[in-house]
């Protein structure tokens, strides 16, 4: 949903827009009319978006849980760890089966690993999403969530320590590593294009705005797949936060000159989020 995810981050920070504007923005991005279109009308479908008059659309407080819940992750690797875990134990019938899985899929989506068949854990504290997630499938009789920093036996193994919990097992690393590897070729092919945007301007704002756009859908794609955990349970020299960082600092160059302009400085806010490293 790469195309529907950025047309939610617009709708996000813009309360309404034109969908005109909302085609004209995915043009410079080399989306056709149709394939946008056919976006719009798949979110209205999943009732994530209502047209607030004719051609004009509007993220319906569905679709605005949705994009906070599993779309707008944070990037941990900005935080300490406090050496707290999160466990999500489940026991969900089978009747309800297709809100298990749900459940399970979005759990990874938000950077849990599989500790057991029914038991999943993550450093970081994120019950907030965990809460909405739950009301929102209606499944909170069968869930039960632990938070702490002992462990009795069998710890989540620390990068190059024995044993059977090992964080690159649990998470699959080494899969997560292959991504990174790819996205980073992406950087590399586009660097002169995001180097010249960057150091000079174009004065069609828009084509910036085009490559703010995918490198935060690139972040996003990323921050999504990537469980993001504390150094220790990190092999070295980990290329993740090398290239998210890289990302982050062309997402803050791009801002710095968007949020000068009156059209998109709403899509970037006066101090934008991205980090300058």
């Amino acid at each position: 949903m790469a195309l529907e995810d950025q047309i939610m981050f617009l709708l996000s920070k813009k309360k309404e827009m034109q969908g005109k504007e909302i085609i004209q923005i995915f043009e410079a991005q080399n989306y056709s009319n149709q394939t946008t279109r056919n976006a719009l009308t798949k979110l209205k479908k999943l009732s994530y978006l209502s047209t607030v008059q004719r051609g004009c659309y509007s993220l319906t407080s569905k679709g605005l849980e949705s994009y906070h819940v599993l779309r707008n992750k944070e990037n941990f690797y900005h935080q300490k760890w406090n050496n707290n875990w999160i466990f999500v134990m489940l026991e969900i019938p089978e009747e309800l089966r297709k809100k298990r899985d749900a459940f399970r899929n979005q759990l990874i989506r938000l950077g849990f690993g599989q500790l057991y068949k029914s038991v999943y854990v993550y450093p970081w504290d994120i019950r907030h999403k965990l809460f909405d997630l739950i009301d929102s499938l209606e499944i909170e009789n069968y869930i039960t969530i632990l938070m702490g920093d002992t462990f009795i036996l069998n710890p989540i193994n620390p990068e190059g320590t024995p044993g059977p919990n090992s964080a690159e097992k649990i998470w699959n690393l080494p899969s997560i590593a292959d991504i990174y590897v790819e996205k980073k070729a992406w950087l590399d092919e586009h660097y002169s294009l995001h180097n010249q945007l960057a150091i000079k301007p174009s004065s069609n704002l828009l084509t910036t705005f085009a490559q703010f756009l995918l490198l935060k859908e690139l972040r996003d794609e990323l921050i999504t797949k990537d469980p993001m955990l504390p150094p220790e349970f990190l092999p070295g020299s980990w290329i993740g936060t090398k290239v998210l960082f890289e990302i982050e600092n062309l997402l803050h160059s791009f801002a710095k000159i968007l949020e000068k302009d009156g059209d998109y400085s709403v899509f970037v806010g006066k101090n934008n989020e991205y980090k300058k490293n």
